[in-house]
């Protein structure tokens, strides 16, 4: 006998690596999506999650604070046994409420970093499809962040306009939160930063959040930008924090969301998402010059961001108000008459603008106004 293995086949590939950080994917009403994000988290390479570290964060279909329905019972029952189809032994976390995105990431990063106690969490939303080295160049990229402790947010989905062929992955800023790592220290800065942004959330349903409270709040701030969401405002946050957020140039994963909030399928195809695709092989690794590529991408954005705040902000918040009312701004004389006409059909005595005029605000007066018995008794609620 040679003394060479029966079975030599069986010793070419090495046994995957168990995932030791919490997975949490973000969902709501687009099972067929979450369907394939979960398939392709089973197909890794060289990487294998423990189902016991994999959650599922549910939204709900009715938002507690408006009435108004976002997604029908049976959408969100789907979703959730797209989940349980690929993962039986996984954790729901399904919310009885519509949360809205944000607050719904809050909570997915509030199980990882308070209630689970891990230094690191992997967070994915429904529309990012995982190419086969996704997690195993994840893990490179959380070795690359226990060393440098400004990166905060990390992820290798890439950049589908360029599509390097790698197999060398450098570094770019990223862009959106689709599939990313975050550690534990950076968030709880950002937490705290954004602690003034979380308050003006609660005043309404996230799709209706107040952007002119919201660029009034980056007046104060040495960093502003154009957006409001959740996502935008992170990112304003890691800027003037000096927390890195970092991606891989290279593809290795495609973005599937055509259809959802942010996207239409026409926009897919304009922003050229549906030629995204993704590279494989285990030639691909980080580039070894890739630690020395993050100081850029913390100076280059907060530069942009600073600028904005000098020269753009004030133009924005104009045009904002062309278009809004300031709803937390006292309200004047005008404004109580104004309401008290299209509200209670009326103009108010004298009395009533002194009691309300400047002494509370806009959304105040209108509040006061849409609960008092003269309203209720004009606006009889109908049956069903």
């Amino acid at each position: 006998m040679s003394g060479r293995p029966a079975f030599p086949s069986l010793h070419l590939r090495p046994q995957p690596r168990l995932l030791d950080v919490p997975v949490v994917l973000f969902a709501f009403k687009r099972p067929d999506y979450l369907a394939r994000v979960c398939a392709s988290l089973l197909r890794q390479d060289g990487i294998m999650l423990d189902p016991r570290r994999v959650f599922l964060l549910q939204d709900g279909p009715v938002s507690p604070r408006s009435g108004l329905r976002y997604a029908e019972d049976a959408e969100i029952q789907a979703s959730v046994a797209a989940f349980r189809t690929h993962f039986p032994r996984g954790e729901v976390l399904a919310s009885p409420d519509n949360l809205g995105i944000s607050v719904n990431i809050r909570r997915g990063e509030t199980l990882a970093f308070e209630t689970l106690d891990r230094d690191c969490a992997y967070f994915f939303e429904d529309d990012l499809e995982l190419g086969p080295d996704y997690l195993r160049i994840m893990e490179e990229l959380r070795a690359l962040s226990d060393q440098d402790p400004r990166i905060g947010y990390f992820a290798c989905y890439g950049d589908h306009a360029a599509m390097p062929p790698g197999p060398a992955a450098h570094l770019l800023m990223l862009q959106h939160h689709w599939a990313f790592g975050l550690k534990r220290e950076p968030w709880r800065r950002l937490r705290e930063w954004l602690a003034p942004y979380d308050r003006i959330l609660e005043g309404a349903d996230y799709a209706f959040r107040d952007d002119v409270a919201i660029f009034r709040w980056m007046e104060s701030l040495p960093v502003a930008g154009g957006f409001s969401s959740q996502d935008a405002v992170k990112t304003l946050g890691c800027n003037a924090l000096g927390i890195a957020r970092v991606m891989t140039d290279v593809c290795f994963a495609r973005y599937i969301g055509a259809e959802g909030a942010s996207f239409s399928a026409a926009k897919f195809r304009e922003m050229g998402y549906d030629r995204m695709e993704w590279v494989r092989g285990p030639e691909h690794h980080l580039a070894p010059e890739a630690a020395s590529e993050v100081t850029a991408i913390i100076e280059e954005p907060r530069k942009r961001h600073e600028h904005y705040r000098q020269h753009r902000l004030a133009g924005l918040l104009e045009q904002q108000l062309r278009l809004r009312l300031e709803r937390d701004r006292p309200a004047t004389r005008e404004d109580v008459v104004t309401l008290y006409r299209f509200l209670l059909d009326r103009t108010p005595e004298e009395a009533a603008v002194d009691d309300l005029a400047g002494r509370y605000s806009v959304r105040r007066v209108r509040e006061i106004l849409l609960e008092s018995r003269e309203y209720r008794g004009r606006n009889p609620r109908r049956p069903g």
